[in-house]
């Protein structure tokens, strides 16, 4: 059942979502900016008019703005990548979309037994090559390259999404998110303007802020250097868990000066030949004028924008999907009920579309279809 009263901080939520002014809003519902900021702050109310052009351009279903929270949430704050050169307005929208993620893995945890994350190893107060040497013995890998971090990942129990919220300048970001008391870290990968191997990496980096960083530092209350030392140290412990010091540097014995050998090392440690060289450099397979010489012959042959073999496929979370699929193609529950639900328990009115993105199931797989009526005269004629 809905709230009688209308629920300004969700027109504040879908406004910020959508990355919209309140000027903007005032604009769309012919009203003045103190009206929009009346109807946010709870002293008034739109018209049905006016819900109806909101529906329609900020995509959140009219229950939406009629409920109100039904679940308790906590986060520690959010690890962006390229923090600062992000404006606040961009990183709002993902900060949503972390949230609603958590409340949809909360909700599938009902039905189904997800992986749990191991949160016993995190802060164990190691330097980031250690950390990289510690959790690849905890997780089995040895020296060995991983072929999926994505697939790793949510083996042990992370919860990963892909988003687009129209941000060029934040490509990962994650943090632990507590709902109702129950614990998530989740991770999510922003546009689609990305290599895999560049997705290796981005995923590499949160697990390192995980392990090293979340639960101890609020990385909003961090000053500029501050969270540049986080960010350094999240990319060394990167480095360092996807190309091991011993195993990479048995695999590349020589040549390494030379660019194109980087190739087949690429195909191997399914890393990019940047990040590699960097990599030489700093656990001296290179000498200092050999790395300055590559970082030429990089930017010479265009590799710093796209290197060679980079049009191999990018994986795609798939926990969450399969959760939903699971539930759905067992009968469980219909597809269009999963959104009511949501807003049953938690009092989050999400759109089916939204639900569908984050958890990548295809479009139109949580709307309601009518069932199809065959008439008797079209039956006999199809028999025929």
């Amino acid at each position: 059942m809905l709230h009688s009263e209308f629920n300004g901080e969700r027109l504040k939520e879908a406004r910020l979502f959508n990355q919209k002014t309140i000027s903007e809003i005032a604009d769309l519902l012919s009203v003045t900016k103190q009206m929009v900021s009346k109807y946010e702050n709870g002293k008034s109310s739109p018209s049905l008019n006016s819900i109806f052009k909101l529906v329609q351009e900020l995509k959140f279903p009219r229950e939406f703005y009629y409920t109100k929270d039904k679940y308790s949430l906590d986060t520690q704050g959010t690890f962006f990548r390229s923090r600062y050169t992000s404006t606040q307005k961009e990183k709002i929208p993902s900060e949503y979309s972390k949230k609603y993620t958590a409340i949809i893995r909360d909700y599938l945890n009902e039905f189904l037994d997800f992986p749990e994350l191991d949160w016993n190893l995190a802060n164990k107060n190691l330097s980031p090559a250690e950390y990289a040497e510690f959790i690849r013995k905890e997780w089995g890998l040895q020296g060995n390259p991983i072929i999926d971090v994505m697939n790793l990942l949510e083996e042990k129990g992370f919860v990963v999404t892909t988003v687009s919220n129209q941000s060029d300048k934040v490509d990962a970001f994650s943090s632990s998110v507590i709902i109702n008391g129950n614990k998530y870290f989740v991770i999510l990968l922003e546009g689609n303007n990305y290599s895999f191997y560049r997705q290796q990496f981005s995923l590499a980096h949160e697990l390192g802020h995980w392990l090293m960083h979340d639960g101890i530092y609020n990385p909003q209350e961090l000053d500029k250097e501050s969270y540049k030392e986080i960010e350094n140290e999240a990319n060394e412990f990167a480095s360092a868990f996807l190309l091991p010091e011993k195993s990479f540097s048995n695999s590349s014995k020589k040549h390494l000066n030379q660019l194109d050998q980087y190739l087949n090392l690429k195909k191997y440690w399914n890393v990019s030949i940047s990040m590699m060289v960097m990599r030489a450099k700093n656990i001296d397979l290179i000498s200092t004028e050999d790395y300055v010489k590559l970082q030429r012959q990089l930017n010479y042959r265009g590799w710093r924008k796209e290197e060679p073999l980079d049009n191999i496929k990018k994986s795609k979370p798939i926990a969450l999907k399969q959760a939903i699929q699971l539930l759905v193609e067992n009968n469980i529950i219909e597809g269009y009920e999963i959104p009511r639900e949501i807003m049953t328990k938690y009092g989050l009115a999400l759109p089916a579309r939204m639900i569908e993105q984050l958890t990548d199931v295809k479009r139109g797989y949580l709307e309601y279809s009518a069932p199809q009526i065959v008439s008797l005269s079209a039956l006999k004629e199809k028999i025929k």
